[in-house]
């Protein structure tokens, strides 16, 4: 017996939005019933079945992932949240283009495809390939809508979308995207991957992919990453991904060019203009960008003996207002540092493999001696301890890491230890990484304090600094007179 006039296809089938035709089983696009093995081989089989090359190498040849590109993909579906680390030039445009497209098209109902970079502009790049992508591509370019809106490319028979978003967190707000994609990731403010992250919630089979090229500032997003990786410290769900050169490679080795552009071996990557840009480009611009290496400009943030020429003082009478700061690596080290509302600077406790239970029984000690008015951490790290902290009362706060509280932080800090108006304990492992921390100055002259990339630490050093800060602005408030720092 036939199927009535009204009969409508079942909710999890190809359906739109709103009034439509009838849409029979014998016209659901054939991927819609393949046999594969998991989330990554689907995506692959589509791209490679259906996509052409554009533009560039290969255009107007079928789409082939290399190897390396394939890795990408299955990591990303078998992960959460997947950062990779690669040169410039390794086609990750195009791919995540592919991928975005290969997403919408599986047959799963409103999917929204979300792509967030410093800028709108930078953000739409993607959806712009993705859209060219379309262009060549018969088996679905009829049920895209391309130009109807800049930014956005929408699949018709699914209601999904692909969108490009600016870095602001208000521009997430209501967003629960099954793939969110962050390009150039290392110049990201943390907040912002954060947010994201914490939308996973909202969808079972969300991912997160951030894909960017080394930087010239090693503290960004991307860097920290790579160290929690190399320090085996990355949170569960979360996977890294690095193409990159030996960091005593030569920079006219073209076995490491090899070795950073996988695309080379690929056959789509120029080999001589990479030679080209290694002639004419400053040397430590091309091992940043075609070797995918992280090369430090940082430099020593105090004139020697600037530190050890403040005040000595002794920490704060039992009872005194103070606070606290917490940092160090995400499962490693560990600093605790305090600070009076007059300016004086203590070292708490420190440890190398510091466990949960040990930083729990130091904070502990620390309001049972001080009025602790706050205790301020690296946001990322030892979540779980600093949550049962603050169900237990204690005044627990993240670190703010925009922009200008860092620039402002470290510049008001380091002005007061030139000017001798940081009294402090002396501590010998607070000296030691005052004399590691690092500062990158911007063009306006300003700083920002940042880890050694060296192997020595500085988590004392950026814990004080915390402190020191705080305490100048909670002093303010409740009309203490605060450390003078003009």
């Amino acid at each position: 017996m036939g199927k009535p006039d009204t009969w409508q296809p079942a909710p999890d089938t190809l359906n739109r939005w709103g009034p439509k035709p009838k849409l029979r089983v014998v016209e659901m696009p054939p991927w819609v019933g393949w046999h594969v093995r998991s989330e990554a081989a689907q995506a692959i089989r589509w791209i490679e079945t259906y996509l052409t090359v554009p533009t560039g190498h290969r255009a107007g040849q079928a789409f082939q992932l290399a190897a390396f590109q394939k890795r990408i993909v299955r990591t990303l579906f078998d992960s959460i949240v997947t950062f990779v680390s690669i040169p410039a030039g390794n086609g990750k445009t195009t791919l995540l283009s592919a991928l975005a497209i290969a997403r919408l098209v599986r047959g799963d109902q409103f999917v929204e495809v979300d792509v967030v970079a410093t800028k709108w502009d930078q953000a739409s790049i993607l959806v712009e390939q993705a859209k060219r992508l379309v262009e060549t591509c018969p088996a679905v370019a009829e049920q895209f809508v391309w130009y109807a809106k800049p930014g956005i490319l929408e699949y018709r028979p699914t209601g999904s979308r692909l969108r490009a978003h600016p870095a602001r967190l208000s521009s997430l707000q209501g967003l629960a995207p099954n793939l969110a994609i962050l390009d150039e990731a290392g110049f990201l403010p943390d907040e912002l991957a954060e947010a994201l992250i914490a939308r996973a919630v909202k969808q079972p089979d969300m991912r997160i992919v951030g894909i960017g090229t080394p930087g010239l500032e090693s503290g960004n997003l991307l860097h920290r990453l790579k160290r929690e990786h190399e320090d085996n410290a990355l949170p569960p769900g979360v996977r890294y991904l690095e193409w990159s050169a030996p960091d005593d490679a030569d920079v006219h080795d073209r076995r490491a060019w090899r070795k950073a552009n996988p695309a080379l071996a690929a056959g789509f990557m120029n080999i001589d203009a990479l030679a080209m840009q290694a002639q004419l480009m400053p040397e430590r611009t091309f091992a940043t960008y075609s070797l995918g290496r992280w090369v430090d400009q940082a430099s020593s943030w105090l004139p020697q003996t600037a530190w050890e020429s403040n005040p000595l003082a002794q920490a704060p009478a039992d009872g005194a207002d103070v606070v606290i700061a917490v940092w160090g690596t995400y499962r490693r080290t560990l600093s605790v540092v305090g600070c009076g509302l007059d300016g004086t600077v203590f070292h708490c406790w420190a440890a190398e493999a510091a466990t949960d239970d040990e930083l729990h029984r130091v904070l502990d000690e620390c309001a049972a001696r001080w009025n602790v008015l706050e205790v301020t951490h690296l946001r990322r790290i030892r979540t779980a301890v600093f949550a049962e902290l603050h169900r237990a009362g204690l005044p627990v706060e993240a670190w703010p890491s925009d922009a200008d509280t860092e620039a402002t932080s470290a510049n008001e800090l380091y002005r007061a230890i030139i000017d001798g108006r940081v009294p402090h304990d002396h501590h010998e492992l607070l000296a030691e990484h005052m004399r590691n921390a690092r500062a990158r100055h911007a063009v306006d002259g300003s700083l920002r304090l940042l880890q050694p990339d060296d192997g020595t630490h500085a988590d004392a050093a950026l814990a004080a600094r915390a402190a020191w800060w705080r305490a100048f602005v909670l002093a303010e408030q409740i009309s203490v007179e605060p450390p003078r720092i003009y």
